[in-house]
């Protein structure tokens, strides 16, 4: 199965958390054969970290979990029985596992526990210490216990919630889309619906009162539906200029893998001194000095990270190495990781690997030293993979906090685009479907004012019809909010027949298709109905033509009408209303206007409807690319 360009970031931390798990068992493997282990003692104690990996990769149901982490505990065990004593034993998949798992209360209290228990089977057993040196091994012991087990922690969870992030990315933009419906459906209500209430109020007492009281209902209600009218498309007009701007919000990185570095930095600051005391007994202005520095540098890491901050952590890293090889070098590895993340490949890369590649031959010229434990070269191997991690983890740490970032950013982006386009939509849907309503309905109200004297029997089925006019325009208010218009063409063909008969203009209809797709439909008749409310309020019109065909490819509606306003300048042939515009963005057909020889006015939609299985002669598959939101 191919997966698409969304899922890179979660395998991208995948991928991350697999190959730190690899460097520490490339870690644990030679740090097992420098001890003298057997090819069963080296890799039994790699039994407990495919349960790990599963806990730190995946979400489980909480009985899973605990189920994984007792798994790990007894696989942690395993290697007893086997091989005694003669593997690298410290518990950190315990210490990790703990902290994955169980709530904090209980999971910093075992992780402690399980760092304590790693030094102290030093003290006690004094395994793996020579005479006089148990305490700096139990601390050797704790202080690698903690390490891994916080690496593990810190990583399994950056990537857990990059995984989460990804995975309700779009869950925002539904949130924000529900409250700004819930908004606008509001807002639309006490604008327009208490002034539809009072125009369907007039029409209804018109159609029961006597020619004088009815002429006074009928002007009070045609006056508030253009008042309303106005209010309508000034609204829809606001609605788009006020739509919001895209703006990225500003979001810092995690909170989690700022402490896990800095946790992990204050480690191997100890280490260094740990590693100080034991090569420089009694040199105690080195001691000093490095103190002073190793605390400066851990000053530097809890401060907004800047390129000056950067650059002075990274000389207090490089300039005492001259000084301090033997103890300082550990240092490094926070240095090239953050190169690492902060130097664009692959310069990065290059640089990287001179940095990495002197680093080994450093370690592998100090083997049979009698200082630093590298008597041999897997020592040597096992502590240059030390370094390695310690340079993933800070490269990991901050690529994941970039993708936690971009991941947040992105959510708060879909949801501005939500908003824009449900603003966006509602306005179009205000101008194109409610002020169609409110015209006709002052447009039908002049006409029965008109009848009263001359045709008071035909004055008395307008004014009857114009109630229910409105009332539907109360119903189109309602759906507007809630995306449920569903216009369709027959309705709309029939209301434009009305519609323009009660101007006094003879419309000629032809339609020569056969049934069409709900979104072609839609589109066609939102069209005609933006097209003739134009014909109504911008011409003199006393003929329409309106023409529904088929294409080789789709589908077109032709409007055209008489009448149209003789402009002195010249216009581009193609000129459009911003309400056909606004139906050509939504719909992603072609929606083309303009004046034509005669004073006539032409109106030109078409829409792509590929055939498909099933589609006859006459009929037509989904609008290509349509994104029309009324059906």
């Amino acid at each position: 199965m191919v997966r698409s360009a969304d899922d890179l970031p979660l395998r991208l931390a995948r991928a991350m958390l697999w190959a730190s798990f690899g460097i520490l068992a490339y870690i644990r493997a030679f740090g097992a054969l420098d001890g003298g282990a057997d090819p069963l003692g080296v890799l039994l104690p790699m039994a407990s970290y495919p349960p790990l990996i599963a806990l730190s990769l995946w979400c489980w149901r909480p009985a899973v979990r605990y189920g994984l982490f007792a798994t790990v505990v007894l696989l942690y065990l395993l290697p007893f029985p086997f091989v005694g004593e003669s593997w690298d034993w410290m518990p950190w998949t315990v210490a990790a596992a703990a902290l994955c798992v169980l709530p904090a209360r209980i999971a910093w209290p075992l992780f402690v526990l399980s760092v304590a228990a790693a030094g102290g089977s030093v003290l006690l057993l004094g395994y793996d210490a020579a005479p006089g040196q148990e305490i700096q091994a139990a601390l050797g012991y704790m202080i690698v216990t903690a390490d891994d087990g916080l690496i593990v922690f810190g990583l399994s969870r950056l990537v857990m919630a990059v995984t989460r992030l990804h995975r309700t990315r779009e869950e925002l933009a539904r949130m924000a889309l529900s409250r700004e419906r819930l908004r606008l459906d509001g807002e639309l209500r006490h604008l327009v619906g208490g002034k539809l209430q009072a125009i369907m109020f007039r029409m209804r007492a018109a159609a029961r009162q006597e020619p004088g009281e009815a002429r006074h209902s009928l002007r009070e209600g045609i006056e508030l539906a253009r008042r309303t009218l106005a209010e309508v498309r000034a609204t829809a007009g606001a609605y788009r200029a006020d739509a919001p701007e895209e703006v990225s919000p500003p979001i810092e990185s995690p909170r989690l893998a700022r402490r896990v570095l800095l946790a992990v930095l204050v480690i191997q600051c100890l280490l260094v001194m740990r590693t100080l005391a034991y090569v420089r007994p009694g040199d105690w202005p080195a001691f000093a000095f490095a103190a002073v520095l190793l605390v400066v540098i851990v000053i530097l890491q809890m401060l907004p990270q800047s390129r000056a901050v950067l650059v002075a952590q990274s000389l207090l890293i490089l300039l005492p190495l001259p000084v301090l090889p033997d103890a300082w070098d550990r240092l490094l590895s926070i240095f090239t990781g953050k190169l690492l993340l902060n130097v664009r490949p692959p310069r990065s890369w290059a640089i990287v690997g001179v940095v990495l590649g002197g680093h080994l031959a450093w370690f592998l010229h100090r083997v049979d030293r009698t200082f630093l434990f590298i008597d041999d070269v897997p020592a040597a191997l096992a502590n240059f993979g030390g370094h390695i991690m310690i340079m993933w983890l800070v490269y990991c740490l901050g690529r994941l906090s970039g993708l936690l970032t971009v991941l947040e950013r992105s959510r708060h982006e879909l949801a501005e685009a939500a908003v824009r386009r449900e603003r966006l939509r509602i306005a179009g849907d205000l101008h194109d479907i409610l002020g169609y309503s409110l015209s006709a309905v002052a447009l039908k109200g002049e006409v029965a004012e008109r009848l009263l004297d001359s045709d008071p029997a035909r004055a008395e089925a307008e004014i009857a019809a114009l109630g229910s006019l409105v009332e539907r325009a109360l119903v189109e208010l309602d759906s507007i909010t809630g995306d449920r218009v569903k216009l369709r063409l027959g309705s709309e063909i029939d209301a434009a027949r009305e519609v323009l008969a009660s101007a006094g203009i003879t419309a000629a209809v032809r339609v020569e298709t056969g049934a069409l797709p709900a979104a072609v439909d839609t589109a066609l008749a939102t069209v005609l109905r933006e097209g003739v409310t134009n014909v109504l309020r911008h011409s003199q019109a006393r003929t329409c033509e309106i023409i529904v065909s088929g294409t080789a490819d789709g589908v077109r509606l032709r409007l055209v009408n008489d009448g149209a306003a003789v402009r002195e300048e010249a216009e581009p042939p193609e000129r459009r209303g911003s309400g056909l515009d606004s139906i050509a963005e939504r719909t992603g057909g072609r929606v083309t206007a303009g004046h034509r020889a005669g004073g006539r006015f032409e109106v030109l939609a078409e829409f792509a409807a590929p055939a498909g299985p099933g589609v006859g002669p006459r009929g037509f598959g989904p609008v290509a690319g349509s994104r029309l939101s009324l059906g």
